[in-house]
């Protein structure tokens, strides 16, 4: 079949050469044979078939053959060269054989060649059809080889790669070739070595060659290879060898970096020194032991766990649950605790080193030891957070111990009361999440730890505005007694509508009862309890506080979408302008109201206010009252504009510390009788008859609310619970 010619310019993929040149390989008559029985020896572990002798062909510059040759695959693709080929030379003749492995050139010349890094092309290559015995070499496992175009004065060659090694010395000898078989092996891919195009060969060493002269007669020839050669094929040269070794010292100046930066979060507490944990707690122990269990025989009692809270750094107040917890944690949580009931040096060690290891500051430590304070809960002992139900013994313990409230201390009827005030309140103004359960990430931000060691230092208990105040107890409860008519500890929407003698629209009491700030069984059915009614009171008094905005900020959102709309602002301000319509009072439009309410608060957004909008704001209170609130509203059109100027030299009281005073010296001083009430420990300044007459009421009010009636003996006193009576119904009228 005669060659194809092409024009120089014409490219042809060097692929196309080497697939056409693998096919006219493949086509000879004896390649499958010899293929299918050098598979079957190797899977057999037989010996390997005589070679075949290959007849020599030999092309031109561009690739043609120098004769047709009768194949039965397609002729060979001509690749034409230009000046700037790899393989282009003066000589314009060019040899493939140098490049293919597994084929060896033969010269005349009996000395071996040394052959440059280049590729070296042959010249004057004389083209003949005379077949001749090509020598092929025989590996220990099969090898695909390709025909090679030997011209007649090239030089036998072999390229040596470092990656290939023969590990013993075998024989080739060539025999003339066989008849074909009927059996078709199964061929594999050629080899991608002949892709390798590139002049540079730098990477690439070789070795010496064996430069045999051919001899015509010779049917057999024998080639020994040493097993200390390296046969291998030619690897393609890669063009870039990526660098690893920057990368690594990136990745470790980065860790270094990483390394080097402090720790910033302590969820637990932020740690000390372990050295002067233990020098800390040695010295508590060494000075509780020698002051306390030595003088007290190794026994201390609850009354003894004040001064031991003292010398272990803590308030005084901190005993009872302190008592307890080592209690339960040295005799076990089902043991009955009684007055005769005492700890020893050793339980106490145990306990307070435990304590002291898991607890790094006060915050845990005052959690962990409320927890194990409670003889039995539903919840795990092992959390970081306190419930409802987890202060009694601590309040209960205050109302025992404090001076201020020894008059509270005889009117046992009112203790669940004030504990339920003093746990609500606690909760309204530390747990920011509104789920009844105060972290200790809670705590740790909140005043409560501090209010709480006050108690110590401030004899009268009316001094500490947040939480423990009985003047704020007293006033909530008596609010509550006011609306709740049927006594059951329990308001509903009619009963709360009453309060300030209906000042709160209709529309925001539904709104409270739909479970907007409060998810309980009891507010699903159209119940407020006591806990839940100071929440509320507290709200309604003060509308600056962070509590108080989300209290009435989650009550006007009613799709719940985090901002207040036109649409909600109108539902809520229609009502006002109903009950002043009734009143007969002139009201503005909506549209001059909402521009005065978008003046006041300066949302980010227009028209759109959100929770961080009414929080920057410093009049909320006045916000709130607009749309709810119609006694408070027209008190705050009719205000002198200078009324909230603040005295430098008065201390800052919040609205609800306004609200309570006020309220609290109209319920004892409704006529003006007492005048010496100025000073805030009344206890102490009341008169002997205007003191027994407020206990007497007190326990009037406890027995209506938890428990049966008392009888009190003496005319005087039954005379003066009748003015008293008559007082409260006139004061409630």
């Amino acid at each position: 079949m005669s060659s194809t010619m092409t024009s120089p310019n014409t490219s042809i993929p060097i692929t196309k050469m080497v697939n056409d040149l693998f096919l006219q390989w493949l086509s000879l008559p004896d390649t499958r044979t010899t293929l299918s029985s050098a598979l079957n020896s190797v899977r057999t572990n037989s010996k390997m078939p005589e070679p075949i002798v290959y007849s020599k062909i030999y092309t031109n510059r561009i690739g043609g053959f120098s004769k047709s040759q009768h194949f039965d695959s397609p002729p060979v693709s001509p690749v034409p060269r230009t000046t700037s080929s790899p393989r282009y030379t003066s000589s314009n003749n060019f040899s493939i054989g140098d490049t293919t492995p597994g084929i060896s050139n033969n010269n005349n010349n009996d000395a071996p060649k040394q052959r440059s890094s280049k590729k070296i092309y042959t010249d004057n290559i004389t083209p003949t059809t005379d077949q001749q015995p090509v020598t092929t070499e025989k590996f220990s496992t099969p090898q695909l080889t390709k025909p090679d175009i030997v011209p007649t004065s090239a030089t036998s060659s072999t390229y040596v790669s470092p990656n290939r090694v023969l590990p013993s010395t075998t024989t080739t000898t060539t025999t003339t070739p066989s008849k074909p078989s009927q059996q078709t092996p199964v061929l594999q891919p050629p080899s991608n070595a002949i892709r390798d195009q590139s002049p540079k060969t730098n990477n690439i060493s070789y070795e010496g060659f064996d430069n045999n002269k051919p001899s015509p007669n010779a049917n057999t020839t024998k080639t020994t290879v040493s097993s200390n050669e390296q046969i291998s094929r030619p690897m393609p040269t890669p063009s870039f060898v990526p660098q690893t070794t920057p990368t690594v010292i990136k990745q470790e100046q980065k860790q270094k970096v990483a390394e080097n930066i402090p720790k910033f979060y302590f969820p637990n507490g932020k740690l000390t020194a372990t050295s002067t944990n233990e020098t800390i707690l040695v010295k508590q122990l060494r000075q509780v032991k020698e002051e306390l269990f030595l003088p007290k025989h190794d026994k201390l009692h609850l009354e003894d766990f004040g001064k031991l809270a003292q010398l272990t750094g803590l308030s005084l107040y901190w005993k009872a649950p302190l008592f307890r917890a080592c209690v339960h944690d040295c005799l076990g949580p089902k043991v009955t605790i009684t007055p005769s009931t005492t700890i020893n040096y050793s339980q106490y060690e145990s306990f307070w080193t435990k304590v002291c290891k898991n607890n790094h500051d006060n915050a845990l430590k005052f959690i962990y030891v409320l927890i194990h304070s409670l003889s039995s809960t539903s919840y795990p002992m092992n959390r970081q957070y306190l419930t409802l139900d987890d202060w009694d013994y601590l309040v209960q313990d205050i109302i025992d111990t404090h001076p201020g409230l020894k008059f509270l201390r005889e009117a046992k009827e009112f203790h669940s009361r004030y504990i339920k005030t003093v746990v609500a309140r606690v909760y309204y103004n530390c747990n920011r999440s509104w789920t009844m359960k105060l972290t200790v990430q809670e705590l740790r931000r909140s005043n409560f730890l501090q209010t709480f060691d006050r108690l110590e230092q401030e004899d009268d208990i009316n001094r500490i505005h947040d939480y423990f105040s009985y003047e704020h107890f007293y006033v909530i409860y008596c609010k509550f007694w006011e609306l709740d008519a049927d006594h059951d500890l329990y308001i509903s929407r009619d009963d709360l509508a009453k309060h300030c003698n209906g000042a709160i629209s209709n529309k925001m009491i539904d709104r409270i009862f739909s479970g907007a700030v409060s998810s309980s069984s009891n507010m699903k059915e159209g119940k407020m309890s006591y806990s839940e009614f100071v929440w509320f009171l507290i709200s309604e008094e003060d509308k600056r506080s962070p509590t108080s905005i989300e209290y009435w900020f989650r009550c006007m959102d009613i799709d719940g979408d985090g901002i207040l709309s036109m649409f909600e602002l109108d539902y809520f301000y229609q009502e006002q302008v109903h009950k002043m319509e009734i009143y007969g009072i002139e009201y503005m439009p909506f549209e001059d109201c909402i521009c005065q309410m978008l003046d006041l608060v300066k949302p980010e957004e227009a028209n759109k206010i959100r929770l961080k909008d009414l929080k920057r704001c410093k009049l909320t209170n006045v916000f709130f009252d607009t749309f709810f609130n119609l006694e408070k509203y027209l008190n705050n059109e009719q205000k002198d504009p200078f009324s909230n100027l603040k005295d430098p030299d008065s201390p800052e009281l919040s609205d609800w510390v306004k609200y309570a005073e006020g309220e609290y010296d109209n319920l004892t001083h409704e006529d003006g009788g007492n005048d010496n009430l100025d000073d805030g420990n009344y206890d102490e300044d009341f008169e002997d008859e205007d003191h027994e007459v407020e206990e007497v009421t007190s326990k009037r009010l406890a027995n209506n609310a938890v428990s049966p009636p008392q009888r009190l003996g003496g005319s005087e006193l039954n005379n003066k619970i009748d003015d008293l009576e008559d007082e409260l119904k006139r004061w409630k009228d």
